[in-house]
């Protein structure tokens, strides 16, 4: 919009995160203390972590990030959009649980760097050869060398023996039994289909978009409320997943509690919220 012979751009639509805001009083009153309670563990200094909790602290404020991108897509109207981000949410509670849970399986998660950095070399040699020819001949040589080492790590192999070639991940279980050996089944069950339906824009996720009694032939145009609830309270959750699993890998409280944040949630989703009903102070522990 033009403001004084000035271009003024706007990104997102700000003036409806007042409308978000009072849609969802409580999430605005206590749903990013999460937040406060991550970094409460995640910023202490811990002598020699093993390489699994070096990963599980820095995955852990990636995931804190991922709740902000969450907030900002909602409070603008863009649910659909944190409904994509809350997908990578979920996935990275689920995979710091399961390094807490086996250690040993971090080392698959860090030896799949070198089989990315390799499939990009392999993508410069076949469609930018030009770019692939700027790049140190050492550097190239050394990406081989990696590639070859940590290759039999991550191959697929039928009943014989035989190879069927790389597996598609870091991880030989998919994300579903991960979810099962960490305790995520029902949250994985509840967000995936939806989350995943989105990313891929299949049928199901595309009619998702429309609104039949503003236009049945056309997606709805943001911004709207549509999906701000299930995005919202999906972060808040997987967040307080995440905070638990700090706790329990360096064996420090928290502030709040994880107690305190579990009780948050259900005040802010679950607890009964009559019409227009203002946000109160949640239930405290007991001292």
């Amino acid at each position: 919009m033009h403001d004084g012979g000035n271009v003024r751009r706007i990104v997102g639509f700000p003036d409806f995160i007042p409308t978000v805001r009072t849609e969802y009083p409580r999430f605005f009153e206590v749903g990013q203390r999460v937040l406060t309670a991550m970094h409460s563990v995640a910023e202490r200094d811990y002598t020699r972590p093993e390489p699994h909790q070096r990963a599980i602290l820095n995955l852990s404020m990636l995931a804190g990030i991922s709740l902000v991108e969450v907030i900002v897509l909602a409070a603008n109207g863009l649910g659909h959009g944190a409904m994509r981000t809350l997908r990578s949410l979920l996935e990275t509670a689920i995979n710091i649980e399961y390094f807490r849970l086996r250690p040993e399986s971090f080392q698959d998660y860090k030896e799949w760097y070198h089989v990315e950095r390799f499939k990009e070399l392999e993508f410069l040699s076949q469609h930018a050869p030009e770019i692939l020819a700027q790049i140190d001949a050492g550097a190239v040589a050394e990406i081989k060398r990696d590639m070859a080492r940590v290759r039999a790590r991550f191959l697929m192999r039928d009943r014989n023996g035989k190879s069927r070639g790389l597996r598609s991940g870091w991880s030989s279980l998919n994300l579903d039994t991960r979810a099962d050996a960490t305790g995520y089944t029902e949250l994985y069950r509840l967000i995936n289909p939806m989350a995943s339906s989105f990313i891929h824009e299949t049928m199901y996720g595309l009619l998702r978009h429309f609104r039949a009694e503003d236009d049945p032939r056309r997606v709805e145009v943001p911004p709207t409320l549509k999906w701000s609830k299930e995005a919202l309270s999906g972060a808040h959750n997987c967040m307080v997943g995440v905070v638990r699993t700090l706790s329990r890998t360096f064996a420090v409280a928290p502030e709040p509690t994880v107690e305190v944040l579990e009780r948050e949630w259900r005040y802010t989703w679950t607890d009964p919220r009559p019409e227009n009903q203002q946000a109160r102070e949640p239930e405290q522990p007991a001292q």
